[in-house]
């Protein structure tokens, strides 16, 4: 009953962050260079998330739409800073070599993003079936913070 759904929940979380992994790394081999937000930072704000796992569904669904808004909105900004900045140093043609430098990021990104958001939405799940997982790791997550 409720171990077999934590365990899958468990088993299918953890590909889910495997996903992510691998498409935060795919992430930093096609990154052009230095862009308003470095990989360290995206990794960083990723760890932090996991250590505020969500209560419940109702919570994961709603962190998980964050990630997604937020995820589109940094997308969009930085092909615009990018066009705009290309733009005043090299005219148009170097906003159009920008934005297609931005490419293949922009393509990858949604893949982190969409990752996130479903580990959202399985970790609040599996928080409603078993809300004392969630204390333990939360106990975890604050000792290793000290």
């Amino acid at each position: 009953g409720t171990s077999t759904a934590m365990a899958a929940l468990e088993l299918t979380n953890r590909m889910v962050q495997t996903i992510q992994a691998a498409a935060e790394t795919a992430y930093d081999m096609v990154s052009p260079g230095p862009n308003g937000l470095d990989s360290k930072q995206v990794k960083r704000y990723s760890l932090n998330r996991l250590a505020h796992q969500p209560v419940d569904l109702r919570e994961g669904v709603a962190k998980a739409y964050i990630v997604v808004k937020e995820g589109i909105t940094d997308t969009a900004q930085t092909i615009y800073e990018t066009a705009a900045r290309e733009h005043e140093h090299r005219g148009m043609t170097g906003a159009v070599g920008g934005v297609l430098r931005q490419i293949p990021p922009a393509v990858v990104k949604p893949l982190i993003v969409a990752t996130e958001a479903t580990s959202n939405v399985l970790g609040g799940m599996r928080n409603q079936i078993r809300p004392d997982v969630r204390q333990e790791e939360s106990q975890k997550w604050r000792v290793g913070d000290e």
